[in-house]
């Protein structure tokens, strides 16, 4: 056993006297691992050429003897080299959940006469256009580290020779998902394929990227073409899988994927490992730094001389060219244009008009959710206080329809399809006005509510109409549409648009490129204090507990939101897997119930229900979408926040009002709702802080600490009441008209 650097570990296998042959050898071992210290990659230099092993495997024994149990973290790890003839010094270096790489061994090494001489590493200026952009967010992320180091481990990362695996006979089958690129969404890869084995059955298949937390995967699906080609395997047909991993993404480094297999036997085997670029298609993303044509030069010298450090060449200087081109255009694309923050503006003056305003609002469904919801309270109080006439557009029919008409709105619902799948500008804007035959002469003011509403600010646009856009939205234009037209002419909605209003700077903040003309404006979002009040006065939570069926003994852990992938409900059910039986063996007596309000019938619910199935979770429950939101939060102990994304959640305020607890997410606008000294907020994705801070939360309940619960109720007295909110958005939906 040795020790370095904190670590303790052992390289068993290798060649003797550490003289390589010709050709490829293997190395293994084991690396110690203890709560939050463990390997989450590992790669091995020959002088400067970089190889990437697969730590994380099962290590029986080892496992326990550091652990207590068996893994996951697991301690084994192999490694495969290639030395190049004359190479002089073998380096081992391991990742740990920091993402910081740390040296813990180095030795003097000899090769074989007749090896091959190093090879010439391809050089990085094709892949330019990604790797630069993934330095720049790096930079940004790590603002603190230098450029050369940052540089060094965005190309050591491009140029590592990576150790895959695929699976070796008795076992058959394929990883399609992914391969070089891996989608994340909301913290979760894709992850599909085919796995069989030609006489055992496959009890189980887990997945795990992070090191840390295994993920099931469903296998045992049809798949017809795999029968032809391998016939007699023991599933037959029924052997696709499906599923999703937990990840957290880093830019321009690779994650390693692994996947496991246990043969109803109890043996468990490696059957894939898989390096890949993930990409994010949804959640939390790295922004770009504001556009800076000098702070590009530096990324991109940063980036050549790490690549020459390593022993590339740039390549052919008109193919540097060309791609530093793309680079700098995805970068134009893609980054803020400047640092500077618009103040924000002061209210208009809440002036009458001579008549009622005449609104045309469009919607981009009507269901009872979030955005919907906030649209018929603005508009009622439009109506209420200013006599104001409301014409509603959807694009789908939905039960809120009824609600808008008993409050004196007419809704139309219009065909859209044809305009969404318009291949240029001008087909768009003609299907657009053969889909929305209106006439304009009643209409004073387009209010289009949301960003997939921006079709609304182009009629308003065609009819010489002022508008007004509410972006609720907290990721950039391209993650909205699937084609570059539907994209283009979104963004173009915001220089069509009179006015553009958000509810959170930090969701203004991602469109700052798109407001030359400073028409951006931020104002607070709102919610019926007096008719939560009168709610809690008249419902007790214990007539309420005991009409939902909820133990009046336990203490209720509440998520309530469309369970969804971007509201992060997986990580709530880890954060279950955490701290449940922690809290049964300290509080025999008090049960504790984690509660997720909005559950759907889809495959992401599916996959909650396994991971909940597989941890043996008997203290989680589901409740189906309902409009008895303020049931659950009236007879809930806390409520838990795990959204990816979110501009301004109104069930936090609704928390805040009721004066539940609150442990959230520290994303977007959330923390201009509420912040430290009002809840306790965690990093998106991180089970293991999450359980940490609703450990605090439940120990302030139990102390009877109101602190943080009185200040969030305090905040939403002073500025999210409706009563001191809506007054400004009435004010500027008349000035806006008035323009």
């Amino acid at each position: 056993m040795s020790e370095a650097a904190g670590w303790q570990f052992d390289i068993e296998v290798h060649p003797p006297s550490w003289h390589f042959p010709v050709g490829a050898s293997w190395l293994a071992g084991w690396i110690g691992v203890s709560g939050d210290h463990y390997a989450t990659d590992l790669r091995v230099w020959i002088d400067r050429r970089p190889f990437l092993g697969l730590p994380g495997l099962p290590k029986p024994g080892m496992d326990e003897r550091f652990l207590g149990r068996a893994g996951p973290p697991f301690t084994g790890f192999v490694a495969q080299v290639t030395p190049h003839r004359n190479a002089k010094l073998l380096r081992v270096e391991v990742r740990n959940p920091a993402g910081e790489w740390r040296e813990i061994f180095r030795t003097a090494i000899t090769v074989a006469p007749d090896a091959p001489a190093a090879l010439t590493p391809p050089p990085l200026a094709d892949r330019f256009p990604e790797l630069l952009l993934d330095l720049l967010r790096q930079r940004r992320r790590v603002p603190g580290k230098s450029w050369t180091a940052l540089a060094d481990e965005i190309a050591a990362g491009a140029l590592a020779t990576p150790l895959d695996t695929l699976p070796n006979p008795p076992f058959h089958g394929a990883l399609e998902e992914p391969r070089a690129t891996g989608r994340t969404t909301d913290h979760r890869l894709i992850v599909t394929g085919w796995l069989a084995h030609r006489a055992g059955k496959i009890r189980r298949l887990t997945a795990i990227v992070d090191g840390r937390n295994t993920s099931p995967l469903i296998h045992g699906l049809a798949r017809g073409d795999v029968g032809t080609v391998f016939a007699g395997l023991s599933e037959g047909e029924r052997v696709q899988f499906v599923g999703q991993v937990d990840v957290v993404p880093e830019p321009g480094v690779p994650a390693l994927l692994k996947i496991f297999a246990e043969l109803e036997s109890g043996e468990k085997h490696l059957v894939f490992a898989q390096r890949f670029l993930p990409h994010v298609a949804s959640g939390p993303e790295l922004l770009l730094p504001p556009l800076s044509l000098g702070v590009f030069v530096r990324a991109w010298w940063s980036l050549r001389a790490a690549a020459a450090r390593l022993g590339s060449g740039a390549g052919p200087l008109a193919r540097e060219i060309a791609s530093l081109r793309r680079a700098w255009a995805r970068f134009r694309e893609e980054a803020p244009t400047s640092r500077r923050h618009y103040p924000l503006p002061a209210p208009h003056p809440l002036s009458r008009r001579a008549a009622p305003l005449r609104i045309l609002a469009a919607t981009h469904n009507l269901n009872f959710e979030g955005a919907p919801r906030l649209l018929f309270e603005l508009l009622a109080y439009h109506r209420r206080e200013a006599g104001a006439v409301v014409h509603v557009l959807s694009p789908a029919e939905g039960p809120m329809r009824a609600l808008f008409e008993t409050a004196g709105m007419t809704v139309q619902v219009v065909d859209l399809e044809p305009a969404l799948r318009a291949s240029d500008d001008t087909e768009f804007q003609s299907a657009l006005q053969s889909a929305v035959p209106l006439d304009w002469s009643g209409v004073d003011l387009v209010v289009a509510n949301t960003l997939v509403s921006f079709w609304a600010v182009h009629l308003a646009a065609a009819a010489h109409k002022p508008s007004l856009l509410y972006v609720h939205e907290s990721a950039p234009l391209r993650r909205f549409f699937a084609t570059r037209p539907l994209q283009l002419a979104a963004e173009r909605a915001f220089s069509l648009a009179t006015q553009v209003a958000f509810t959170a700077a930090a969701s203004r903040h991602i469109f700052t490129q798109l407001d030359p003309q400073a028409r951006f404006r931020v104002l607070p979002t709102w919610l019926n204090l007096a008719a939560i009040d009168a709610f809690a006065a008249q419902h007790a939570p214990t007539t309420l507990r005991a009409q939902h069926g909820v133990n009046p003994a336990a203490l209720v852990v509440l998520n309530l939101g469309a369970v969804c992938a971007r509201k992060g409900q997986h990580v709530f059910v880890r954060c279950a897997e955490l701290l449940g039986a922690e809290w049964r063996a300290q509080h025999p007596d008090r049960p504790l119930e984690f509660v997720m309000v909005g559950a759907r019938d889809d495959a992401y619910q599916t996959a909650l229900q396994q991971q909940v199935d597989e941890a043996g979770l008997d203290c989680v429950r589901f409740v189906p979408e309902t409009r008895e939101n303020f049931d659950w939060l009236r007879l809930a102990d806390v409520l838990v926040c795990t959204s990816f994304e979110e501009s301004s959640p109104r069930v936090l305020l609704e928390a805040a009002a009721f004066r539940t607890p609150i442990v959230t997410t520290d994303v977007n606008g959330i923390p201009e709702l509420v912040t430290a000294d009002e809840a306790w907020l965690v990093p998106p994705g991180d089970a293991r802080q999450l359980a940490a801070a609703l450990r605090a939360a439940l120990a302030a309940l139990s102390a009877g600490d109101h602190t943080r619960t009185e200040r969030a109720r305090l905040v939403v007295e002073k500025r999210f009441d409706e009563r001191v909110a809506l007054p400004q958005h009435l004010a500027l939906a008349n000035a806006t008209a008035d323009r």
